[in-house]
């Protein structure tokens, strides 16, 4: 037995380089600083390591995060999941509301991205983010043409909730437009819904701009209005100003930013926002997209 010990770890290690062929990394890493009063450091991650489990089935196991890197606490939502063709998942899945139309603030000022979470994030991703909860789902997503679907369900015992959300965008010349419902069942709480609808369009060749509606209510949030506009001034260099307001007032951000593309997936962002809640602030980020 000894002596066949090495022939058989070879033999159940021989699919291992061909599999690992097959690694995929996808999302965006993003370094940096905010000027936040009690705020030094931030840093963004969202990604997906996509690991492939046979040569003969599409079967693959993904493991991922989005979580914000803030001195003293690292507030996340840890993905882990069997997917079968990209199509099919089961665990700890991303959910199909926070598929379509993100936080305008995500990109150029994580830290107030992570602040106003409840706007624009799955209430699954928000109690993860703020109370650790883990929800346990299954996802289904596809194409056909230029639209694409998602559905998830999940269910989480230590938050107390269950959730199921549809999302949807349609991708047109120069436009599009996409939408998502979300539904919150709380353990002996009320049901609530969350719901965005939100459009792109260019309005040339070099600006393009975006409106994003915004019901919160599943997160005890208000109404609010998004808005987005990036002018691709060269090819490296591209100014954006965004923000949100929020019916009744009180809580409202914008912002403008800087950002300087030194090479065709890394990018250099510097923007300086205002809020109700945080106040005046400046941001750095470093950002790469895998």
């Amino acid at each position: 037995m000894t002596r066949r010990l090495p022939s058989i770890l070879l033999a159940l290690l021989a699919p291992v380089p061909a599999l690992a062929q097959g690694l995929s990394f996808d999302g965006t890493v993003g370094l940096g600083a905010t000027g936040t009063e009690g705020t030094r450091g931030v840093g963004m991650v969202d990604v997906t390591l996509t690991v492939p489990l046979s040569r003969r089935i599409p079967l693959s196991f993904e493991a991922g995060t989005y979580m914000v890197v803030l001195e003293g606490k690292r507030p996340h939502e840890t993905y882990a999941a069997f997917a079968w063709d990209d199509r099919f998942r089961i665990g700890v899945v991303r959910p199909a509301y926070d598929s379509v139309l993100p936080s305008v603030f995500e990109r150029a000022a994580p830290f107030l991205a992570y602040e106003r979470i409840e706007y624009a994030r799955s209430h699954a991703t928000v109690e993860a983010m703020r109370a650790t909860a883990v929800p346990f789902g299954i996802s289904a997503q596809g194409t056909e043409g230029a639209l694409r679907l998602m559905v998830s369900a999940h269910k989480d015992d230590k938050g107390g909730f269950d959730a199921a959300s549809v999302a949807a965008s349609y991708q047109g010349t120069g436009w599009q437009i996409a939408a998502a419902v979300e539904g919150v069942w709380e353990h002996g709480g009320p049901d609530r819904v969350d719901a965005k609808l939100g459009a792109r369009v260019a309005l040339g060749p070099q600006v393009e701009a975006g409106l994003t509606l915004l019901s919160p209510d599943g997160n005890d949030r208000d109404d609010a209005l998004a808005f987005d506009m990036t002018w691709t001034a060269t090819e490296a260099l591209s100014l954006m100003a965004f923000g949100e307001t929020v019916r009744g007032g009180g809580d409202d951000a914008w912002g403008l930013a800087g950002e300087y593309r030194f090479r065709p997936r890394t990018s250099v962002i510097v923007a300086g926002t205002d809020s109700d809640a945080a106040g005046a602030a400046w941001h750095l980020t470093l950002a790469h997209r895998f």
